[in-house]
């Protein structure tokens, strides 16, 4: 129930940041100081190239201090940034990879403090949409200090 009740509060806090608000993610979501922890948000299932997107982020001092973006196979046992085979095919078909498009993401969403801020990465449209889900959804606890993991449905 809990997990149901942290999935409807994400999907309206993303309702709202996908509706053009404007301002950092901290204003955005109801003025509310973040609470200290690690927050984590990540897909139920693998996706077709067999990877199972997370976001992790760190809050310390009410600040955000680390994001990291990333997937992992289905045994946990390779990052989708660190699988050179991946890298190799999606430099040739996309012009980019998860460890350049996981960093440019993570980037604008620190500078810019807001979700609306990050711009969509030229061959990793896809990449783009599934960070800003899983950084909305992260949020949502960050605010409450629920440092359960949030699963988002594929």
């Amino acid at each position: 129930m809990k997990k149901l009740l942290t999935f409807m509060f994400s999907a309206a806090v993303a309702v709202l940041l996908m509706s053009g608000c404007s301002g950092d993610i901290q204003a955005t979501l109801n003025s509310k100081t973040l609470v200290d922890g690690v927050y984590r948000a990540e897909y139920s299932e693998c996706d077709e190239y067999g990877w199972k997107d997370y976001v992790e982020i760190t809050v310390s001092e009410g600040e955000i201090s680390e994001v990291v973006f990333d997937g992992e196979n289905a045994d946990k046992t390779k990052l989708k940034s660190e699988d050179l085979s991946y890298e190799n095919q999606m430099k040739q078909y996309r012009g980019t990879y998860p460890a350049k498009y996981n960093k440019d993401l993570i980037n604008q969403f620190i500078e810019t403090g807001k979700i609306d801020g990050v711009d969509v990465v030229a061959g990793a449209t896809e990449s783009t949409d599934r960070f800003k889900t899983l950084v909305i959804a992260a949020m949502g606890n960050a605010i409450d200090g629920d440092t359960e993991t949030v699963i988002i449905e594929n």
